[in-house]
């Protein structure tokens, strides 16, 4: 066997950081979004303290970027390959000045496809659902695109869920990824609430049916809480989380991300 180190351990990592095993996304609490918007994150890793969704916030002078994104698999390795989804993003964001989010998100598959299209010893697989909102809270403006992920909007009690391309970042190489930027159109006279999550709190099984929560169960208690604050809606939340499912463990990860306009 060779002593060469994995590739799904070349992350750029340290062995202290390795060793360590902690949950990445510790280290950005939701007090980053909510000190500039009215938001809550829920994170809730399968297995002990990470997983594979992961979050990314960046503020410039004009604009508020908030991405969401569920990574394959599972756990500590999982967790590592969003280490490299927050740094790509870092890149195109920061460094490159990269505005469009599906520019962005062209971008970030091209950078995930370079780096992990020839690797054969990975360990867990590159590919991840992204969604991504720029925010520009001066003139109330919200832009998005998602990979494998959709944005809900619900303004004035009406629910409108804006979809994402089918296609997942870092995956099926040999297809165009064309995602497209959305512009979200705001009522000045109403609340808007915005959601994006990962695929594990539709997947969420029940307790005593282990009936799966669905799409539009989500969508039933998200219209519920519709009104109440962002911190009573993540009480309220974690609340339904936990009856819903009882005594059954978690069958995936779970992260939601809300804020309200």
């Amino acid at each position: 066997m060779s002593n060469q180190e994995p590739a799904y351990f070349n992350f750029g990592l340290s062995s202290d950081e390795d060793q360590t095993k902690r949950n990445y996304f510790s280290m950005f609490p939701e007090e980053i979004v909510a000190s500039v918007l009215d938001a809550f994150i829920i994170n809730k890793p399968m297995t002990g303290r990470a997983g594979g969704d992961g979050f990314w916030v960046h503020q410039d002078e004009t604009s508020l970027f908030v991405a969401v994104f569920d990574c394959m698999g599972h756990g500590h390795l999982a967790s590592m390959m969003t280490r490299v989804y927050t740094q790509s993003l870092d890149k195109l964001v920061k460094t490159d000045n990269e505005k469009d989010p599906g520019t962005i998100l062209r971008y970030l598959h091209h950078m995930i496809e370079s780096r992990f299209k020839e690797k054969t010893n990975l360990k867990v697989g590159p590919a991840a659902d992204v969604g991504i909102v720029k925010i520009d809270m001066g003139i109330r403006k919200i832009e998005f695109s998602g990979a494998g992920m959709n944005l809900i909007q619900i303004e004035g009690g009406e629910l409108k869920e804006i979809k994402g391309h089918k296609l997942q970042v870092g995956d099926r190489f040999e297809y165009m990824h064309d995602y497209r930027t959305n512009l979200l159109s705001l009522n000045s006279r109403l609340l808007s609430n915005i959601y994006l999550m990962s695929d594990g709190l539709k997947d969420l099984m029940h307790g005593g049916t282990e009936k799966r929560l669905s799409s539009k169960g989500v969508i039933e208690i998200l219209l519920k809480i519709y009104g109440e604050s962002m911190l009573k809606q993540k009480e309220m939340l974690i609340a339904e989380i936990d009856n819903w499912k009882g005594s059954m463990p978690l069958t995936d990860d779970i992260l939601i991300l809300g804020f309200a306009i």
